[in-house]
């Protein structure tokens, strides 16, 4: 190889080295661009009362089995201390704010009354309903959340009928209405039974929803909506409180069969399941 080419080689190797090395700067660079700059972390959801500002699931807990203890012991004072104030009492559609602790105390008979204990001792941790409101006890005769940064009950509600969380507003009325549905049935009256329904009633059955839009509607179709089993199961039920489910659904009658709720002024059948 002469002089020159030895040159001309030379001077080739510089560029592309020095090309090279601008490549892997520049390859570098972009890499740092499109790469994150820290790690993504994943949110823990171990903690299922998060939403309603609680830091740990332990401290809900905790505090949860202290209360029912306390209740449990009869020791008015004890539970006083567990006790965010200001609390609000409902009762009867009236709100009372319990502004401290010798307040508590003095009307713990009129607050905890055996129905609110009896819900507080029959309810498990694990099974509460959680919202950014607070943690719901029962069917909604407490919550619990937190207050000036203090776990504690904030409301008491007086659930002094039975169907009130389902929307029914009078326990009497409907008491009076699911008798007269039974014996409608029972006769066969199909026009009074068809009087008993809220439209548009929803019926259902193997996984799929029909919505029954009148009276006359459900008279033509009365024996497929009111079948023999329906008839049976409604028929069964016993006509008082401890024996039917209540939630915020409704009032579930004959193991799910029907469901009945209150619409305005009108309690009424809302759906059936055949």
């Amino acid at each position: 190889m002469t002089n020159t080419n030895i040159k001309k080689a030379a001077v080739i190797l510089s560029i592309s080295a020095v090309l090279a090395s601008f490549s892997g700067q520049a390859w570098a660079a972009q890499a740092n661009l499109t790469s994150p700059a820290t790690p993504v972390t994943v949110s823990d959801n171990s903690n299922p009362y998060y939403v309603a500002g609680i830091d740990s699931s332990a401290e809900f807990t905790t505090y949860f089995a202290q209360l029912q203890k306390a209740v449990k012991d009869n020791k008015p004072q004890q539970v006083a201390d567990l006790i965010s104030y200001p609390m609000n009492l409902n009762k009867d559609g009236k709100r009372t704010v319990i502004a401290n602790k010798d307040e508590f105390i003095k009307n713990y008979d009129h607050i905890f009354t055996s129905r609110v204990q009896e819900q507080l001792l029959a309810q498990k941790a694990d099974k509460v309903f959680v919202n950014w409101k607070g943690i719901m006890v029962g069917e909604g005769d407490l919550w619990i959340g937190k207050l000036n940064d203090k776990l504690g009950v904030i409301a008491v509600n007086i659930i002094n009928n039975p169907y009130e969380i389902a929307g029914v507003k009078h326990a009497a009325e409907f008491e009076h209405f699911l008798t007269k549905l039974q014996n409608d049935v029972r006769k066969g009256n199909k026009a009074e039974v068809a009087n008993s329904m809220t439209y548009p009633l929803k019926v259902n059955s193997k996984g799929s929803t029909v919505q029954i839009k009148s009276q006359k509607d459900f008279i033509a179709k009365y024996d497929k909506i009111m079948t023999a089993d329906v008839k049976k199961k409604l028929l069964a039920q016993k006509v008082e409180a401890d024996q039917l489910l209540v939630n915020w659904k409704g009032v579930m009658v004959g193991d799910g069969a029907l469901w009945i709720g209150q619409t305005g002024e009108k309690i009424g059948v809302i759906a059936i399941n055949r």
